[in-house]
């Protein structure tokens, strides 16, 4: 794998030569260069793999670098060593689609994390892979019109879709890291400490690339989305939970389903079952699938008040396939067979019991 360093320091240029562990990642220095010019010209020459540049330098700065590769459709992935102070400026080189940042001053600690990332795109070049996967400008615009507005059906409709699924392989990486990059930029929108981003995107990336599986990935991408949205609307003073407003729409359209149960919900979140249970409790006080019980036993007690429906009837259109289940359920929660219920309601007996129970 041939890189490229760039940077107007030179002892930052000796430093990360120096402390880089290119046996590790099959990584070859081919060329150094103080400025994006000279950047320019090792590009033509050599046509490396990688380009590591300094953001502020002379005569050409690292931005611009990052555009010039862009335009000119070479296929060199470009990291971009960044300060705090220049975190703003940083953000400007998604549009090149920046593969990764380096945080300054760059540590041992550091340049591990990254030597791991090396390993990542060596694999990728090994497989022949192709170089980019592009993520257009309509698609960032989407997803920040989805954060800001907190909508977390359409979220997950999108983190659903086939695209991105199949651009998170080990292959096709591009668009897991743009999107994450896309959190933590909307982050800043709202306020968030810079440096605090930086370390904390810095540890994103890491724990992103540590997962082997596109499954893994897409969970972990959901996770740190639908965590944002919650933050986002705890910000706004009256806080909804996002991920619980959708659960109770879906729960409202699809509880006469007997397919529909939890895991389904959690599956079309992508997000485990235990980490959806924890949050719903915590916004509501009240466990998720006891929820969904309550709201088809609602359901059902009121289609029970209609004598002309059959009891089979009421069943099915609850969400219960099997009715001695459903008279199971039933009595657990109210202490009476469904007919039972039924011949108290006929008899004008109900109101009294229902007092009862308001009172209990």
């Amino acid at each position: 794998m041939k890189i490229i360093l760039v940077d107007d320091d030179p002892l930052a240029l000796e430093g990360i030569t120096h402390m880089l562990h290119w046996e590790r990642f099959g990584g070859e220095l081919v060329g150094s260069a103080t400025n994006g010019k000279e950047a320019v010209a090792l590009l033509h020459a050599h046509h490396p793999d990688v380009v590591i540049s300094d953001i502020r330098m002379p005569v050409m700065d690292g931005l611009e670098l990052a555009k010039y590769i862009f335009e000119n459709n070479f296929h060199a992935r470009m990291i971009l060593l960044s300060g705090h102070s220049e975190f703003e400026y940083a953000q400007r080189a998604l549009h090149y689609h920046v593969t990764d940042y380096i945080l300054k001053p760059v540590t041992r600690s550091k340049l591990n994390h990254f030597e791991e990332r090396l390993i990542a795109l060596q694999q990728e070049l090994s497989a022949d892979s192709p170089p980019w996967c592009v993520v257009d400008e309509a698609l960032r615009t989407r997803v920040g019109e989805l954060l800001r507005k907190g909508d977390m059906a359409s979220m997950a409709e999108l983190l659903i879709s086939q695209d991105v699924f199949d651009s998170l392989s080990d292959k096709k990486d591009m668009l897991g890291i743009q999107l994450l990059n896309y959190l933590f930029i909307y982050q800043e929108e709202l306020g968030k400490d810079r440096a605090c981003l930086d370390a904390m995107r810095q540890k994103a990336m890491t724990e992103y690339w540590k997962l082997p599986t596109q499954q893994e990935r897409l969970s972990f991408l959901a996770a740190q989305y639908y965590d944002l949205m919650e933050y986002a609307e705890s910000c706004k003073g009256e806080y909804t939970s996002p991920i619980v407003s959708y659960c109770l729409q879906a729960i409202q359209k699809n509880y006469s389903d007997p397919n529909f149960n939890i895991s389904n919900l959690a599956d079309s979140l992508h997000l485990s079952l235990s980490y959806l249970s924890t949050v719903f409790k915590n916004a509501t006080g009240q466990n998720i699938s006891s929820c969904l019980s309550a709201k088809r036993l609602e359901k059902a007690k009121e289609s029970l008040k209609d004598l002309s429906i059959p009891i089979k009837d009421v069943c099915d259109a609850c969400g219960y396939d099997d009715p001695r289940y459903f008279a199971k359920v039933f009595k657990k929660h109210t202490g009476m067979t469904p007919s039972e219920f039924r011949n108290l309601y006929s008899q004008g007996e109900f109101n009294h019991l229902e007092a009862e129970e308001r009172e209990r």
